[in-house]
């Protein structure tokens, strides 16, 4: 499932409302630091880069820093919580801070779900 839009509109639709993301631990490790949380996942290189790492090394995995806004958000996304759970639980913990606290959880969570570091779960 994913974060669409109905309609071309920029609010979620009612399924994805009561959608539940849930961490995806086999496809990444996290780790508090300093309050924020650090998120490590395997880098998915193309054929090119691929190619070139194998030639040269580097790291096979990248470290995803969030601010303290996505880990509050890292934080929920637990199953518990819906995705309208978390635009309220933005809005309440942050106020105007997190102003628009709904575009901002639309798009980080499509941003994660693109990575595969989150998926979520049909509301039950």
């Amino acid at each position: 499932m994913n974060v669409d839009t109905v309609a071309g509109d920029t609010a979620p639709s009612a399924a994805v409302l009561n959608a539940r993301p849930l961490r995806n631990e086999e496809s990444a490790s996290w780790e508090l630091e300093d309050g924020l949380a650090v998120i490590t996942h395997a880098k998915e290189f193309s054929r090119l880069e691929g190619w070139v790492r194998d030639r040269i090394g580097g790291p096979g995995e990248l470290r995803r820093p969030l601010d303290r806004f996505t880990t509050f958000l890292w934080l929920k996304c637990d199953g518990a919580h819906t995705v309208a759970g978390l635009v309220a639980a933005l809005e309440a913990e942050f106020g105007e801070e997190a102003a628009p606290a709904a575009e901002r959880v639309q798009k980080w969570l499509q941003r994660m779900l693109e990575l595969g570091l989150l998926r979520l779960e049909s509301g039950k």
